[in-house]
């Protein structure tokens, strides 16, 4: 199991209450991004990822299936943040607006290796709390693009 893998499984077994909030919606994606932009191929030790208990759920149950499951390749079997399994990041770009009452959308614009590519990131507030409740990368459907929660849903 890679090493992204295990440190969303030690992540998702903390309980709720201990899980990092997201003051910023933006500032939580620019940050990532500029993680990922410091270093090619090398990802960031595992941030503080504030899912919502939702996403929480979608990424748990995945997690269990790939467990028992080691000898199949997942529907993510790159790392979602870049859209690769390979990346040199540069030319990032974070914006915000706000999508309804107690919802936040943040869009990532940047390049990997000279391919530009794009994600949204939809966030939720949940008791005064921002929380990650789903990833839209390019269009949401394949083959330019996907929705993280279908990909965490997807069993080979």
């Amino acid at each position: 199991m890679g090493r992204k893998l295990l440190a969303l499984a030690a992540l998702l077994s903390l309980p709720a209450a201990a899980q990092a909030q997201v003051d910023d919606p933006r500032a939580f994606v620019a940050r990532s991004y500029a993680a990922y932009a410091r270093a090619a191929n090398d990802p960031p030790a595992e941030q503080p990822r504030a899912y919502s208990p939702r996403l929480r759920a979608l990424f748990a149950g995945y997690e269990s299936w790939a467990r028992a499951h080691d000898d199949l390749v997942g529907s993510l079997d790159f790392d979602w943040w870049v859209n690769a399994q390979d990346w040199e990041i540069s030319r990032v770009a974070v914006t915000q607006a706000p999508s309804g009452r107690g919802r936040r959308t943040v869009a990532a614009r940047w390049t990997n290796y000279g391919r530009v590519d794009r994600s949204r990131f939809l966030f939720v507030r949940i008791g005064g709390r921002w929380y990650l409740d789903d990833v839209v990368n390019g269009n949401g459907r394949e083959p330019d693009g996907w929705t993280l929660s279908a990909l965490l849903r997807q069993r080979p």
